[in-house]
């Protein structure tokens, strides 16, 4: 498993058919080649993931090596939406698994990961220096719904409370882009889509730090059991989503978000090829920056699965 110190060497990296021609590994290095030319060298020691856009065609030796040395690799289409997870996670540890199927105390969990994530939305708030009348009015309702979450006895009852803290975070916190409506999948407006891509790395890089592990991702303890649903990846991105929530809003003040990089078909939005590339990278960057905390924390609900006396 990785040392806290280990990790905070790790890097993202994200390649582009487009731009990328060839992979490959030498002396423990990722050499990456476009146009007959090494563009990039990385030690692999130093990726923790990698995410590959657009139609590429990799080796299974290639793989094999990247398996070697624990990296993720994540394809992802030209649209930016996710295909295909290649991997190498901790199988072994049924001792995890075993506790994940049949100790642990599935509510009190998700209460405590939708009131952390309530929690950071309402400091996402309080951040705002000028605040509306509906602005406070609110920020007033999300702070009363917050204690109610340790209290709920149903998962009902709390996806009940999170919906409406996060229905009021949204109408709020993105009040001066005239959008007030959380519409996942649908990509109905460019905020949605970018936020859907956002979502997306940040799935992606919980699911990467969760098999580290040996976690069965789709056991989770807020999503329930659905086929093909990684549930427990979709538990722990919810205490992070501000993360992306927050860089949209910081794009959009300064003015990194250009509508003409985007265009409407078949009722949805997407983004011109040639365009994905800074937007990619503000997300990468957000995570990046709190890639630290998304590991303790991980870490730490690892140590409470195998042991509830630990804290989380």
């Amino acid at each position: 498993m990785l040392s806290a110190p280990d990790f905070l060497e790790k890097q993202i990296v994200v390649i582009t058919s487009d731009q990328v021609k060839d992979l490959m590994l030498r002396n423990d290095n990722l050499l990456i080649k476009g146009n007959d030319k090494i563009t990039n060298q990385i030690s692999c020691f130093k990726i923790f993931c990698i995410f590959i856009v657009g139609e590429y065609t990799i080796s299974s030796k290639l793989i094999d090596r990247l398996t070697k040395y624990q990296i993720c690799l994540f394809c992802l289409g030209y649209n930016l939406k996710p295909k295909v997870m290649i991997g190498n996670s901790l199988q072994g540890n049924y001792l995890l698994r075993q506790k994940q199927y049949g100790e642990l105390p599935e509510l009190q969990i998700a209460q405590k990961l939708i009131h952390n994530k309530v929690e950071n939305q309402l400091a996402l708030l309080q951040e705002i220096r000028e605040k509306s009348d509906s602005f406070k009015e609110n920020l007033l309702r999300i702070k009363e719904i917050l204690p109610k979450i340790v209290q709920t006895q149903h998962d009902d009852s709390l996806r009940g409370l999170e919906g409406n803290a996060s229905k009021l975070f949204f109408a709020s916190y993105f009040e001066e882009m005239k959008r007030y409506k959380r519409m996942p999948r649908t990509r109905n407006d460019i905020i949605n889509f970018l936020m859907d891509i956002g979502y997306s790395f940040l799935y992606n890089f919980i699911e990467a730090n969760l098999c580290l592990y040996g976690f069965d991702v789709y056991k989770g303890v807020y999503h329930k059991l659905f086929y093909e649903r990684k549930s427990l990846a979709c538990d722990l991105v919810e205490p992070f989503r501000c993360i992306i929530d927050k860089k949209i809003r910081k794009m959009h003040n300064l003015g990194q978000i250009n509508e003409k990089d985007f265009k409407f078909k078949n009722g949805e939005y997407t983004i011109e090829r040639d365009k994905q590339k800074p937007y990619i990278q503000h997300f990468l960057s957000a995570l990046l920056e709190q890639k630290m905390q998304i590991f303790a924390y991980i870490k730490d609900y690892y140590r409470y699965c195998m042991n509830p006396e630990k804290p989380f």
